[in-house]
């Protein structure tokens, strides 16, 4: 009996006002077309390397003319390349606004949608939209077994805030206290991260159980965490979901000049890569390819890891790469703003 074929899930909500909910938006954009050009992007380079999986993008867009004539050929062109476009009705929390990105409900109600009717064996990959698959069958071949779900868990400093607001559960090692008055082992939790989930479709659901089962419990107490990182890192550290670190093949990189942050030693070897840096960049560049066909060079690129490095902004970049993104950001911009003045 052959494997079940993997479903690869991508996830995208827009609010009244047309743009971009947590939690995707960037410090610099919540424009849904910069994560449609993610979300063809990711699309691309699944299918362009021919991997042997399904496609969908988990999504509350019910009317497409909020998109506008980008947006709605960018849909399009995903649409294209096999990505079924999963209606999803994304529900609003308790005291959510613009600074409590709940991204936890947002992954609930995407695994929740993409789940249904699935064999309880197939596996599901959800992913933020900024990725890009390197090497899809060494990323698929790491799916964890039974029960166990397949993050990427990132070492901050264990007293260092990752999330930036709100007063429970903001550090590591604070995780690691709150599971200890909760019953479970004190010391400073792994922090899971939001932009890769994997598992069976049984495990995964069981997941958004315990995640409500969680928040039942701590709102009892007069308590939130209103993050899905800090849901999820408090379930690990309780011991409630098995968790299995998959940085071995899966990694975030922050690309370019604008942070501190170091590329992993040897990128190349990773199966996807979480590029948060480069919406409107190298991304954009590669969704713009896609859009109007011209594949071929993007095809080429993504099948030598030393040339999508390159593409993508990992490795090999310098002063000559930043000059050209920041023309290309200047370019773009002056363009919009034209447009905004004929308008």
């Amino acid at each position: 009996m052959s494997e079940p074929i993997p479903l690869v899930v991508q996830y995208l909500c827009l609010g009244e006002d047309g743009e971009t909910l947590p939690p995707h938006p960037s410090v610099r954009t919540s424009s849904p077309i910069r994560y449609l050009e993610c979300a063809v992007t990711q699309a691309a380079s699944l299918r362009l390397q021919q991997a042997r999986c399904d496609l969908a993008l988990a999504t509350n867009i019910s009317d497409r003319g909020v998109l506008g004539s980008a947006g709605l050929e960018l849909l399009e062109r995903a649409e294209s390349l096999g990505v079924q476009i999963l209606p999803t009705e994304f529900r609003e929390r308790a005291g959510d606004d613009s600074r409590t990105y709940a991204s936890a409900r947002y992954v609930r109600d995407a695994v929740l949608s993409a789940t249904e009717g699935q064999s309880p064996q197939r596996p599901l990959w959800f992913t933020d939209l900024d990725c890009v698959w390197l090497d899809p069958a060494r990323a698929f071949a790491a799916l964890p077994a039974g029960e166990e779900i397949g993050c990427i868990q990132i070492e901050y400093p264990p007293d260092w805030d990752v999330v930036g607001f709100g007063e429970l559960g903001l550090t590591r090692r604070a995780i690691g206290e709150l599971a200890a008055g909760m019953g479970g082992s004190a010391g400073v939790a792994p922090w899971i991260g939001g932009e890769l989930l994997t598992g069976s479709a049984g495990a995964l659901r069981q997941v958004v159980q315990r995640c409500e089962a969680l928040d039942a419990r701590l709102a009892a107490n007069g308590q939130t965490l209103p993050s899905e990182q800090q849901i999820l890192s408090l379930l690990g550290a309780l011991g409630e979901v098995r968790f299995r670190d998959l940085s071995a093949v899966a990694r975030r990189i922050q690309t370019g000049s604008r942070h501190s942050g170091a590329v992993p030693e040897n990128p190349t070897a990773l199966g996807l890569w979480h590029l948060p840096h480069e919406k409107g960049l190298s991304l954009r560049r590669a969704a713009t390819a896609a859009r109007h066909g011209r594949t071929r060079r993007l095809r080429r690129d993504l099948a030598d890891p030393v040339r999508a490095a390159r593409r993508f902004n990992v490795q090999g970049t310098g002063l000559a790469r930043r000059i050209r993104d920041d023309g290309w950001i200047a370019m773009h911009r002056a363009y919009a703003a034209a447009c905004s003045r004929r308008t």
